[in-house]
């Protein structure tokens, strides 16, 4: 090939813009870029040289990807000196929190469900992945006996406890209880991020099984620490057979849910920050509210025995039909909550044994969950009362079994107001109101620790995949979670 015709060719493989030495002329000598001489490389150099230019600096760094999120933390780490010189509040990444709730949500979900039942596998990675962040910012990650998980920040002394809990009903939402936790770590690490000097140490906690939808035992995790658990809790076992303390020992525990009780006088505060998963925020055009008390709660297993007999030749006077009395106690339970102020009465589950369609009903297994405002004794006393009259007029036997009793919670008055200046630094005038669901909140209140509560606007109900909240309210609640922490532990 002539001079002119191998010129051509490297030209060809030079490509447009190329430089002499390799568009095929005198290359001479190279001297190494300097910064300055980076700069222009990056600007107008060949393709072949801009591809070798150094580190790019100043402006032309957004120009190379590899270092535009290095820029971002700059230009955050400037925000956040210059908002801590002028003693405002630290900074709540949006994006961060959105993108750890959808991280989040993976975790059992399937869709828009998310199914991640108490003390699961499920249940187990995802606390795992929470540790994995808080580790990241320096916080001392641990779990007690009843799977719990903690994260400490700071040294000795009475901690600020805030969070929530992890679990989930089966094909649930993405944000009961898991926004709590996702919120508290957010304003943590935001804390942590502008250097903000606390007195107290705080901890992060994740409750285990707040749910109860797994071995029908609500509040499991929070009720293990402060020591309010039924005895023989560690015997009851889910559908599959698999008691409490199996499920832990497969998480490697120990199975003794009693031993991760700790001492109250350990904590100056609870915090818990939990959508509403009712209408009333949403109704007053409001992203955030703080709970004054949470409903008292009956949990109780009821089994009827009556008398299996054959459909067709057992007459309907010789009958001892196990279903049908459960039925008429199911409307009792309707008609007696209907009838008082602030109560509600549930049956969500019910089971019939031999469950044959030609055998009479001989027994019938169903749920109990009774919940007031006000006067929750009063309640629970009347549907039992109802429940005996009923299996005594029918010639069945009831057998109750209680799971879980919690009296109504009022919380501490000076948490809410601590709460209220956090809401308003925000800018929210934030209502008080009464929960409707129960909360971990409820065990430390009851043993006598400090408890607040703050409530984030939600949408499409709760315990359903059509639950939601933004995340600009969830932001709104996690930077006045992130002020009332300072405040508490300034």
């Amino acid at each position: 090939m002539c001079r002119a015709g191998a010129a051509a060719r490297d030209l060809r493989r030079a490509g447009p813009g190329a430089c002499a030495p390799h568009r095929g002329g005198k290359a001479g000598v190279r001297r190494r870029p300097t910064r300055r001489s980076g700069r222009r490389a990056a600007r107008g150099a060949c393709p072949r040289h801009r591809a070798q230019a150094p580190e790019i600096r100043g402006r032309d760094r957004a120009r190379h990807p590899a270092r535009t999120s290095d820029r971002a933390r700059g230009v955050r780490g400037r925000i956040v000196r210059a908002r801590r010189a002028r003693g405002e509040s630290p900074v709540i990444d949006q994006k961060r929190l959105l993108r750890r709730t959808t991280e989040l949500a993976q975790i059992g979900g399937s869709g828009a469900a998310v199914s991640r039942l108490g003390l699961s596998a499920d249940e187990q990675r995802a606390r795992d992945l929470v540790g994995t962040w808080l580790s990241a910012k320096g916080a001392q990650v641990r779990r007690d006996a009843a799977a719990n998980l903690f994260a400490r920040f700071g040294g000795e002394g009475e901690a600020i406890l805030v969070g929530s809990h992890l679990d989930s009903v089966p094909e649930g939402g993405r944000f009961d209880g898991a926004l709590g936790v996702l919120c508290a770590v957010e304003a943590l690490e935001s804390l942590v991020d502008a250097e903000v000097r606390l007195r107290r140490p705080v901890e992060v906690v994740a409750w285990a099984d707040e749910e109860g939808a797994r071995f029908g035992v609500g509040l499991f995790g929070s009720a293990a620490s402060f020591g309010r658990l039924a005895p023989g809790v560690a015997d009851r076992r889910d559908r599959d057979g698999v008691s409490i303390a199996e499920a832990l020992r497969a998480l490697g525990e120990r199975g003794d849910p009693a031993a991760a009780r700790r001492d109250p006088a350990e904590l100056a505060a609870y915090l818990e920050l939990h959508i509403e998963q009712g209408p009333r925020l949403d109704g007053a055009g409001l992203p955030l509210g703080i709970v004054s008390d949470i409903v008292g709660i009956y949990h109780a297993r009821v089994t009827i025995r009556g008398r299996a007999d054959h459909a067709g030749a057992t007459v309907m006077t010789a009958r001892a039909d196990a279903l049908a009395a459960a039925s008429e106690m199911v409307l009792a339970v309707e008609r007696i909550a209907r009838g008082r102020a602030d109560s509600v009465g549930t049956v969500g589950e019910i089971a019939v044994r031999p469950g044959a369609k030609n055998v009479v009903p001989g027994e019938a297994v169903f749920s109990l969950d009774l919940r007031a405002a006000r006067d929750h004794d009063g309640l629970v006393r009347e549907v039992l009362d109802g429940v005996t009259s009923v299996a005594s007029s029918r010639g069945v036997t009831a057998t109750i079994d209680e799971l879980a009793r919690v009296p109504v919670t009022s919380l501490d008055p000076k948490i809410r107001e601590v709460l209220k200046r956090a809401t308003k630094s925000v800018g929210v005038e934030a209502p008080e109101l009464v929960s409707g669901a129960g909360h971990d909140a409820q065990n430390p209140a009851l043993s006598g620790v400090r408890t607040g509560m703050i409530f984030v606007r939600s949408t499409g109900g709760s315990h359903t995949p059509r639950e939601f909240a933004s995340v600009e309210d969830a932001a709104l609640g996690a930077q006045a979670l992130a002020n009332a922490i300072r405040e508490l532990a300034s």
